[in-house]
Formats: structure tokens, sequence, C-alpha cells
């Protein structure tokens, strides 16, 4: 999947000239459901670090629903107030660990 003109003006925008190809690359690795909502939530949550964008492209391989509810729902809903997403995703990788080993 190529990433729409609103994703690509996303990373031309947060992340360095050398880094751009990385994230794109990244998103594009993720190919389930709703790839393109995904990856624009990918680039929410992330704010411009790498790292969290490969920590979050990992955790929509293993369930994309998280991210998407990390991005769109998770301000809003007062049972996870105080609580850290990033938090979420080591929970849920040491819990289902990689994609394709259960």
């Amino acid at each position: 999947m190529e990433p729409d003109r609103r994703i690509t003006e996303r990373i031309a925008q947060e992340y360095s000239a050398e880094e751009q190809p990385v994230v794109t690359e990244l998103l594009k690795s993720y190919v389930g459901r709703e790839a393109a909502r995904v990856s624009w939530d990918i680039l929410v949550l992330s704010k411009g670090c790498v790292a969290d964008v490969r920590r979050y492209v990992h955790s929509a391989h293993v369930d994309y629903r998280d991210v998407l509810y990390w991005a769109e729902y998770y301000e809003t809903d007062p049972r996870l107030r105080g609580r850290d997403p990033k938090a979420f995703v080591d929970e849920i990788l040491a819990k289902w660990g990689e994609p394709g080993s259960r």
C-alpha cells in the first residue's frame, strides 16, 4: 500500500529527510484491515518518533484495533484516564507475543 497524500505530508512535516523513508516503509509493512486509518493513527500516536512508529506498527500487527482505540478514543474514555497508552503496548506484547507466534 502506498501512503496517501495526507500521510505523506504528515511524514514530511514530522520526520527528518533521513527518517522519512524509514517511517514510510514501517507504515507500508502494515497490510491489515483499515491500513490508511491505522497508518494515520500510528503517526498521531508516534508524534515524530521513529521508535514509536515501529512500536505501534508492531502493535497493529498484533491487533490493529488497539492502535485505533489509543489514537481515537483513549482520551475520552473515563476508565483509562491517567494511564499511559505506551504501557498498554508493552502489556499486550508481553501477553500475546509476536504476531504469528500464537
